[in-house]
Protein backbone atom coordinates (compact mmCIF):
# COMPACT_ATOMS: atom_id res chain seq x y z
CA UNK A 1 0.00 0.00 0.00
CA UNK A 2 1.37 3.39 -1.00
CA UNK A 3 -0.31 6.98 -0.85
CA UNK A 4 -1.47 7.11 -3.95
CA UNK A 5 -3.44 4.02 -2.91
CA UNK A 6 -4.62 5.42 0.04
CA UNK A 7 -5.52 8.23 -1.90
CA UNK A 8 -7.59 6.48 -3.99
CA UNK A 9 -9.13 5.19 -1.03
CA UNK A 10 -10.02 8.29 0.79
CA UNK A 11 -11.32 9.20 -2.52
CA UNK A 12 -14.07 6.87 -3.04
CA UNK A 13 -14.88 6.25 0.63
CA UNK A 14 -15.12 9.68 2.33
CA UNK A 15 -18.35 11.98 1.51
CA UNK A 16 -20.26 15.02 2.73
CA UNK A 17 -24.25 13.84 3.62
CA UNK A 18 -26.79 15.55 5.32
CA UNK A 19 -28.49 12.83 7.59
CA UNK A 20 -28.97 9.10 7.09
CA UNK A 21 -27.10 8.17 3.91
CA UNK A 22 -30.27 5.99 2.97
CA UNK A 23 -32.67 8.31 3.14
CA UNK A 24 -30.16 11.15 1.27
CA UNK A 25 -30.17 8.58 -1.78
CA UNK A 26 -34.08 8.45 -1.98
CA UNK A 27 -34.05 12.19 -2.06
CA UNK A 28 -31.39 12.24 -4.01
CA UNK A 29 -33.19 10.32 -6.63
CA UNK A 30 -36.42 12.34 -6.34
CA UNK A 31 -34.50 15.75 -6.67
CA UNK A 32 -32.93 14.27 -10.21
CA UNK A 33 -36.49 14.09 -11.73
CA UNK A 34 -37.81 16.89 -10.22
CA UNK A 35 -34.82 18.61 -12.18
CA UNK A 36 -35.28 16.98 -15.38
CA UNK A 37 -39.58 17.43 -15.23
CA UNK A 38 -38.91 20.82 -14.62
CA UNK A 39 -41.55 23.53 -15.08
CA UNK A 40 -43.92 20.57 -15.18
CA UNK A 41 -46.48 19.67 -13.03
CA UNK A 42 -46.32 16.08 -11.29
CA UNK A 43 -48.64 13.71 -10.67
CA UNK A 44 -47.45 10.20 -9.95
CA UNK A 45 -44.57 9.00 -8.51
CA UNK A 46 -43.30 5.45 -8.02
CA UNK A 47 -40.77 4.25 -6.34
CA UNK A 48 -38.94 0.65 -6.20
CA UNK A 49 -36.64 -0.36 -3.63
CA UNK A 50 -34.09 -3.32 -3.12
CA UNK A 51 -35.51 -4.39 0.29
CA UNK A 52 -31.98 -3.92 2.11
CA UNK A 53 -32.28 0.03 0.68
CA UNK A 54 -36.05 -0.16 2.21
CA UNK A 55 -35.28 -1.22 5.63
CA UNK A 56 -32.74 1.33 6.32
CA UNK A 57 -34.42 4.43 5.15
CA UNK A 58 -38.21 3.15 6.32
CA UNK A 59 -37.93 4.52 9.78
CA UNK A 60 -35.14 6.93 9.63
CA UNK A 61 -35.69 10.71 10.36
CA UNK A 62 -35.78 12.72 7.01
CA UNK A 63 -33.42 15.99 7.52
CA UNK A 64 -35.47 19.19 8.36
CA UNK A 65 -38.90 17.40 9.51
CA UNK A 66 -37.29 14.84 12.46
CA UNK A 67 -39.71 12.94 11.34
CA UNK A 68 -39.44 9.59 9.07
CA UNK A 69 -41.32 8.79 5.86
CA UNK A 70 -40.09 7.67 2.50
CA UNK A 71 -43.03 9.81 0.96
CA UNK A 72 -41.80 12.79 2.65
CA UNK A 73 -38.22 12.22 1.55
CA UNK A 74 -39.50 11.97 -1.66
CA UNK A 75 -41.69 15.29 -1.91
CA UNK A 76 -39.06 17.04 -0.33
CA UNK A 77 -36.34 15.98 -2.94
CA UNK A 78 -39.09 16.89 -5.82
CA UNK A 79 -39.28 20.80 -3.81
CA UNK A 80 -35.33 20.93 -3.61
CA UNK A 81 -34.64 20.17 -7.20
CA UNK A 82 -30.73 19.86 -6.64
CA UNK A 83 -29.06 16.55 -8.18
CA UNK A 84 -25.86 18.63 -8.02
CA UNK A 85 -26.05 18.31 -3.96
CA UNK A 86 -25.99 14.65 -4.30
CA UNK A 87 -26.60 12.59 -0.93
CA UNK A 88 -26.14 16.39 0.53
CA UNK A 89 -29.53 17.23 -0.79
CA UNK A 90 -31.22 18.08 2.22
CA UNK A 91 -28.85 20.73 3.34
CA UNK A 92 -30.66 23.51 1.60
CA UNK A 93 -34.13 22.33 2.94
CA UNK A 94 -35.99 25.79 4.34
CA UNK A 95 -38.97 26.52 6.27
CA UNK A 96 -40.85 26.64 2.97
CA UNK A 97 -39.75 23.58 1.41
CA UNK A 98 -41.24 21.46 4.72
CA UNK A 99 -44.16 23.89 5.07
CA UNK A 100 -45.12 22.84 1.16
CA UNK A 101 -44.48 18.69 1.48
CA UNK A 102 -47.43 17.97 2.82
CA UNK A 103 -50.15 19.99 0.32
CA UNK A 104 -47.70 18.40 -2.61
CA UNK A 105 -48.16 15.40 -1.26
CA UNK A 106 -51.92 15.55 -1.80
CA UNK A 107 -51.22 16.40 -5.31
CA UNK A 108 -49.19 13.38 -6.45
CA UNK A 109 -50.06 9.98 -6.76
CA UNK A 110 -47.41 8.03 -4.54
CA UNK A 111 -46.42 4.21 -4.56
CA UNK A 112 -43.68 2.84 -2.94
CA UNK A 113 -42.17 -0.70 -2.78
CA UNK A 114 -39.53 -3.27 -2.74
CA UNK A 115 -38.08 -6.19 -3.59
CA UNK A 116 -35.12 -8.55 -3.58
CA UNK A 117 -32.56 -7.60 -5.85
CA UNK A 118 -30.45 -11.20 -7.10
CA UNK A 119 -26.93 -8.80 -8.49
CA UNK A 120 -27.41 -6.20 -5.73
CA UNK A 121 -28.61 -4.96 -1.98
CA UNK A 122 -28.58 -1.01 -3.22
CA UNK A 123 -31.34 -0.77 -6.49
CA UNK A 124 -33.63 2.50 -6.64
CA UNK A 125 -35.68 2.81 -9.71
CA UNK A 126 -38.09 6.16 -9.55
CA UNK A 127 -40.42 7.11 -12.56
CA UNK A 128 -42.42 10.33 -12.43
CA UNK A 129 -45.41 11.36 -14.62
CA UNK A 130 -46.62 14.54 -14.92
CA UNK A 131 -49.85 15.85 -15.90
CA UNK A 132 -48.81 17.06 -19.27
CA UNK A 133 -47.88 13.04 -20.06
CA UNK A 134 -44.14 13.57 -19.51
CA UNK A 135 -42.37 11.29 -17.80
CA UNK A 136 -38.52 10.37 -16.25
CA UNK A 137 -37.08 7.24 -14.91
CA UNK A 138 -34.07 7.48 -12.76
CA UNK A 139 -32.31 4.15 -11.69
CA UNK A 140 -29.62 3.81 -8.84
CA UNK A 141 -27.50 0.65 -7.98
CA UNK A 142 -24.68 -0.56 -6.31
CA UNK A 143 -23.58 2.84 -4.68
CA UNK A 144 -25.45 5.39 -3.17
CA UNK A 145 -24.78 7.95 -5.55
CA UNK A 146 -23.71 5.58 -8.72
CA UNK A 147 -26.83 7.15 -10.84
CA UNK A 148 -26.74 4.95 -13.92
CA UNK A 149 -29.94 5.27 -15.94
CA UNK A 150 -31.72 8.40 -16.65
CA UNK A 151 -34.53 8.45 -18.99
CA UNK A 152 -37.08 11.01 -20.21
CA UNK A 153 -39.89 10.20 -22.21
CA UNK A 154 -38.02 7.45 -23.28
CA UNK A 155 -34.69 9.05 -24.69
CA UNK A 156 -31.47 8.12 -22.33
CA UNK A 157 -29.73 10.94 -20.86
CA UNK A 158 -26.02 10.25 -21.30
CA UNK A 159 -24.53 13.13 -18.99
CA UNK A 160 -26.50 12.07 -16.30
CA UNK A 161 -24.30 8.67 -16.87
CA UNK A 162 -21.90 8.05 -14.11
CA UNK A 163 -18.28 6.47 -13.63
CA UNK A 164 -18.92 6.14 -10.07
CA UNK A 165 -19.05 2.41 -10.15
CA UNK A 166 -15.66 2.15 -12.39
CA UNK A 167 -14.10 3.95 -10.10
CA UNK A 168 -15.21 2.27 -7.02
CA UNK A 169 -14.53 -1.58 -8.57
CA UNK A 170 -10.62 -0.36 -10.04
CA UNK A 171 -9.89 1.16 -6.70
CA UNK A 172 -6.87 -0.37 -4.67
CA UNK A 173 -8.52 -3.05 -2.61
CA UNK A 174 -6.75 -3.96 0.80
CA UNK A 175 -5.32 -7.41 1.16
CA UNK A 176 -3.96 -7.52 4.58
CA UNK A 177 -4.05 -6.09 7.86
CA UNK A 178 -0.47 -5.55 7.64
CA UNK A 179 -0.82 -3.29 4.84
CA UNK A 180 -2.93 -1.13 7.23
CA UNK A 181 0.19 -1.02 10.17
CA UNK A 182 3.09 -0.88 7.36
CA UNK A 183 1.45 1.94 6.37
CA UNK A 184 0.64 3.87 9.44
CA UNK A 185 4.33 3.38 10.69
CA UNK A 186 6.35 3.99 6.94
CA UNK A 187 3.83 5.65 4.96
CA UNK A 188 3.43 9.28 3.27
CA UNK A 189 0.94 11.33 4.42
CA UNK A 190 1.35 14.54 2.55
CA UNK A 191 -1.77 13.63 0.35
CA UNK A 192 -4.14 13.00 3.09
CA UNK A 193 -4.74 16.86 4.22
CA UNK A 194 -8.66 16.36 3.10
CA UNK A 195 -8.96 13.84 6.26
CA UNK A 196 -7.77 15.22 8.66
CA UNK A 197 -9.05 18.02 7.98
CA UNK A 198 -12.35 16.38 7.82
CA UNK A 199 -11.66 14.59 10.91
CA UNK A 200 -11.13 18.12 12.79
CA UNK A 201 -14.69 19.28 11.66
CA UNK A 202 -16.26 16.05 12.84
CA UNK A 203 -14.64 16.34 15.91
CA UNK A 204 -15.10 19.83 16.60
CA UNK A 205 -18.66 19.72 15.19
CA UNK A 206 -19.70 16.61 17.89
CA UNK A 207 -17.62 19.11 20.81
CA UNK A 208 -20.15 21.99 19.58
CA UNK A 209 -23.80 19.96 20.30
CA UNK A 210 -22.11 18.28 23.43
CA UNK A 211 -21.56 21.93 24.37
CA UNK A 212 -25.45 23.09 23.31
CA UNK A 213 -26.82 19.99 25.10
CA UNK A 214 -24.96 21.18 28.11
CA UNK A 215 -23.11 17.70 28.90
CA UNK A 216 -20.11 17.98 30.64
CA UNK A 217 -18.05 15.44 28.57
CA UNK A 218 -15.35 17.32 26.67
CA UNK A 219 -11.88 16.32 27.31
CA UNK A 220 -11.52 19.50 29.46
CA UNK A 221 -13.97 17.79 31.88
CA UNK A 222 -11.44 14.59 32.47
CA UNK A 223 -9.70 14.67 35.68
CA UNK A 224 -6.23 13.57 34.97
CA UNK A 225 -6.57 10.21 36.70
CA UNK A 226 -9.23 9.46 34.33
CA UNK A 227 -7.02 10.17 31.52
CA UNK A 228 -5.49 6.71 32.11
CA UNK A 229 -8.96 4.75 32.90
CA UNK A 230 -9.75 3.55 29.17
CA UNK A 231 -13.55 3.06 31.52
CA UNK A 232 -13.69 6.80 31.74
CA UNK A 233 -12.48 7.47 28.24
CA UNK A 234 -14.64 5.02 26.73
CA UNK A 235 -17.62 6.46 28.44
CA UNK A 236 -16.44 10.20 27.12
CA UNK A 237 -16.23 8.82 23.51
CA UNK A 238 -19.58 7.13 23.93
CA UNK A 239 -20.99 10.85 23.75
CA UNK A 240 -19.22 12.07 21.25
CA UNK A 241 -20.56 9.60 19.02
CA UNK A 242 -24.06 9.72 20.46
CA UNK A 243 -25.02 13.26 20.31
CA UNK A 244 -23.81 13.95 16.74
CA UNK A 245 -25.46 10.57 15.74
CA UNK A 246 -28.45 11.05 17.21
CA UNK A 247 -29.19 14.66 15.75
CA UNK A 248 -28.52 12.75 12.12
CA UNK A 249 -30.83 10.00 12.89
CA UNK A 250 -33.36 12.40 14.63
CA UNK A 251 -33.71 14.24 11.02
CA UNK A 252 -32.11 17.24 12.55
CA UNK A 253 -30.49 20.01 9.56
CA UNK A 254 -26.97 18.56 10.54
CA UNK A 255 -24.44 18.10 7.92
CA UNK A 256 -21.90 14.92 8.85
CA UNK A 257 -18.32 13.31 6.58
CA UNK A 258 -19.84 9.43 5.97
CA UNK A 259 -17.14 6.99 5.92
CA UNK A 260 -17.61 3.86 2.87
CA UNK A 261 -21.53 5.04 2.39
CA UNK A 262 -21.92 6.04 6.06
CA UNK A 263 -22.70 8.86 8.02
CA UNK A 264 -22.46 6.96 11.54
CA UNK A 265 -19.56 5.38 10.62
CA UNK A 266 -17.68 8.47 9.67
CA UNK A 267 -18.74 9.77 12.88
CA UNK A 268 -17.17 6.63 14.92
CA UNK A 269 -14.01 6.53 12.80
CA UNK A 270 -13.36 10.18 13.03
CA UNK A 271 -13.80 11.32 15.97
CA UNK A 272 -12.14 8.34 18.19
CA UNK A 273 -8.90 8.88 17.14
CA UNK A 274 -9.17 12.80 17.56
CA UNK A 275 -10.88 12.50 20.75
CA UNK A 276 -7.59 10.47 22.23
CA UNK A 277 -5.30 12.03 20.66
CA UNK A 278 -6.47 15.28 22.60
CA UNK A 279 -7.27 13.07 25.61
CA UNK A 280 -3.81 11.78 25.88
CA UNK A 281 -2.06 15.08 24.64
CA UNK A 282 -0.63 13.23 21.43
CA UNK A 283 1.73 15.20 18.59
CA UNK A 284 0.19 15.89 15.29
CA UNK A 285 2.56 13.38 13.63
CA UNK A 286 0.49 10.53 16.43
CA UNK A 287 -2.66 12.25 15.77
CA UNK A 288 -2.66 11.57 12.09
CA UNK A 289 -1.42 8.22 12.50
CA UNK A 290 -4.16 7.37 14.53
CA UNK A 291 -6.89 9.21 12.06
CA UNK A 292 -5.28 6.82 9.15
CA UNK A 293 -5.01 3.89 10.98
CA UNK A 294 -9.02 4.24 12.23
CA UNK A 295 -9.78 5.21 8.46
CA UNK A 296 -8.15 2.54 6.77
CA UNK A 297 -9.36 0.00 9.51
CA UNK A 298 -12.87 0.71 8.89
CA UNK A 299 -12.31 0.54 5.12
CA UNK A 300 -11.06 -2.91 5.29
CA UNK A 301 -14.00 -4.03 7.45
CA UNK A 302 -16.76 -2.40 5.14
CA UNK A 303 -14.79 -3.67 1.97
CA UNK A 304 -15.68 -7.27 2.96
CA UNK A 305 -19.36 -6.57 3.03
CA UNK A 306 -22.29 -5.75 1.13
CA UNK A 307 -23.08 -1.83 1.15
CA UNK A 308 -26.04 -2.49 2.38
CA UNK A 309 -25.62 -5.04 4.97
CA UNK A 310 -27.83 -7.57 6.89
CA UNK A 311 -25.61 -7.15 10.06
CA UNK A 312 -24.42 -3.98 11.72
CA UNK A 313 -21.59 -3.06 8.96
CA UNK A 314 -21.31 0.45 10.97
CA UNK A 315 -21.10 -1.45 14.04
CA UNK A 316 -18.40 -3.95 13.28
CA UNK A 317 -16.38 -1.23 11.43
CA UNK A 318 -16.36 1.40 14.30
CA UNK A 319 -15.89 -1.01 16.97
CA UNK A 320 -12.66 -2.89 15.13
CA UNK A 321 -11.12 0.41 14.58
CA UNK A 322 -11.86 2.09 18.12
CA UNK A 323 -10.19 -1.15 19.16
CA UNK A 324 -7.10 -1.10 16.70
CA UNK A 325 -6.65 2.55 17.50
CA UNK A 326 -6.61 1.91 21.25
CA UNK A 327 -4.10 -0.73 21.35
CA UNK A 328 -1.80 1.25 19.37
CA UNK A 329 -2.16 4.68 21.33
CA UNK A 330 -1.67 2.03 24.35
CA UNK A 331 1.66 0.90 23.35
CA UNK A 332 0.15 -2.69 21.68
CA UNK A 333 2.43 -4.79 19.58
CA UNK A 334 1.48 -5.29 15.96
CA UNK A 335 -0.32 -8.76 17.06
CA UNK A 336 -1.68 -6.78 20.18
CA UNK A 337 -3.36 -4.70 17.76
CA UNK A 338 -4.91 -7.56 15.77
CA UNK A 339 -6.05 -9.15 18.62
CA UNK A 340 -7.99 -6.47 19.35
CA UNK A 341 -9.41 -6.54 16.76
CA UNK A 342 -10.20 -9.98 17.38
CA UNK A 343 -11.54 -10.15 20.11
CA UNK A 344 -13.50 -7.01 19.67
CA UNK A 345 -15.25 -9.51 16.87
CA UNK A 346 -15.05 -12.79 18.55
CA UNK A 347 -17.92 -10.75 20.72
CA UNK A 348 -20.14 -9.19 18.41
CA UNK A 349 -19.87 -10.67 14.94
CA UNK A 350 -23.85 -11.48 15.30
CA UNK A 351 -24.52 -7.81 15.93
CA UNK A 352 -27.82 -7.49 13.08
CA UNK A 353 -28.90 -4.65 11.52
CA UNK A 354 -32.33 -3.82 11.86
CA UNK A 355 -32.89 -0.66 9.75
CA UNK A 356 -31.49 2.85 10.24
CA UNK A 357 -33.78 4.43 12.81
CA UNK A 358 -32.69 6.85 16.52
CA UNK A 359 -31.17 3.89 18.33
CA UNK A 360 -28.80 3.12 15.79
CA UNK A 361 -26.83 6.54 17.45
CA UNK A 362 -26.29 4.00 20.70
CA UNK A 363 -25.23 1.03 18.19
CA UNK A 364 -22.44 2.87 17.14
CA UNK A 365 -21.62 4.71 20.35
CA UNK A 366 -21.70 1.34 22.08
CA UNK A 367 -19.39 -0.27 19.23
CA UNK A 368 -16.69 2.21 19.67
CA UNK A 369 -16.65 1.79 23.79
CA UNK A 370 -16.50 -2.23 23.40
CA UNK A 371 -13.55 -0.96 21.08
CA UNK A 372 -11.41 0.09 23.38
CA UNK A 373 -12.20 -2.07 26.08
CA UNK A 374 -11.98 -5.04 23.83
CA UNK A 375 -8.26 -3.46 23.38
CA UNK A 376 -7.70 -2.45 26.70
CA UNK A 377 -8.35 -6.24 27.85
CA UNK A 378 -5.61 -7.74 24.88
CA UNK A 379 -2.66 -5.14 26.13
CA UNK A 380 -3.58 -5.72 29.62
CA UNK A 381 -3.07 -9.63 28.81
CA UNK A 382 -6.56 -10.49 29.67
CA UNK A 383 -7.28 -12.47 25.89
CA UNK A 384 -5.71 -14.69 23.72
CA UNK A 385 -7.95 -15.88 20.94
CA UNK A 386 -7.74 -19.33 20.15
CA UNK A 387 -9.50 -19.98 16.80
CA UNK A 388 -12.39 -21.24 17.68
CA UNK A 389 -15.87 -19.80 16.27
CA UNK A 390 -16.37 -17.54 13.26
CA UNK A 391 -13.11 -15.57 14.48
CA UNK A 392 -9.59 -17.10 13.58
CA UNK A 393 -6.37 -16.47 15.23
CA UNK A 394 -5.73 -14.96 11.63
CA UNK A 395 -7.13 -11.09 12.06
CA UNK A 396 -8.12 -11.55 8.01
CA UNK A 397 -9.43 -14.65 8.66
CA UNK A 398 -11.50 -13.52 10.87
CA UNK A 399 -12.73 -10.55 8.71
CA UNK A 400 -13.17 -12.45 6.01
CA UNK A 401 -15.54 -14.62 7.82
CA UNK A 402 -17.73 -11.52 9.01
CA UNK A 403 -18.03 -10.80 5.41
CA UNK A 404 -19.22 -14.22 4.33
CA UNK A 405 -21.69 -14.02 7.54
CA UNK A 406 -22.81 -11.05 6.07
CA UNK A 407 -22.86 -11.46 2.23
CA UNK A 408 -23.59 -15.61 1.95
CA UNK A 409 -24.43 -17.37 5.30
CA UNK A 410 -27.83 -14.06 6.17
CA UNK A 411 -28.23 -13.21 2.72
CA UNK A 412 -31.87 -13.93 3.28
CA UNK A 413 -32.28 -12.35 6.42
CA UNK A 414 -33.61 -9.18 5.66
CA UNK A 415 -36.61 -10.09 4.81
CA UNK A 416 -37.64 -11.75 7.93
CA UNK A 417 -36.26 -8.74 9.76
CA UNK A 418 -38.31 -6.09 7.26
CA UNK A 419 -41.52 -8.24 8.25
CA UNK A 420 -40.12 -7.95 12.31
CA UNK A 421 -40.22 -4.09 11.96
Amino acid sequence: MDKTQVERLLNANLTKTMGCTDIGVVGYIASIGAYILRNKKINSVNLVMSEELYKNSVNVGVPGLKKSGLNNALALGLLLKNPKQKLNVFESVTNDDIDKIESLLEEIDVHISYKKYADTVLYEELTLTSCEGDSATIIIKDSYDNVVSVIRNGEKLDEFQKDALIERVNIYSITSYDEILDFVENGDFSGLGNLFHTAELQYQSARDEITIEGGNYLVEDLREAQKDCLYDLSNFLRKHITVPSRKRMEGDIYTVYGVAGSGNLGIGTLITPMFLAQALKLSNKEREKLIVLSFLTSIYIKQEMNIVTVLCGTGHATGCSAAAVTAYVKGGSRNEIKESINLYLSTSMGFVCDGAKVSCTYKVSFAAMNGMISAKMVVDGDHVSDGSGISKVDVDKTIKNLGKLNNEVLNSANKGIIDLI
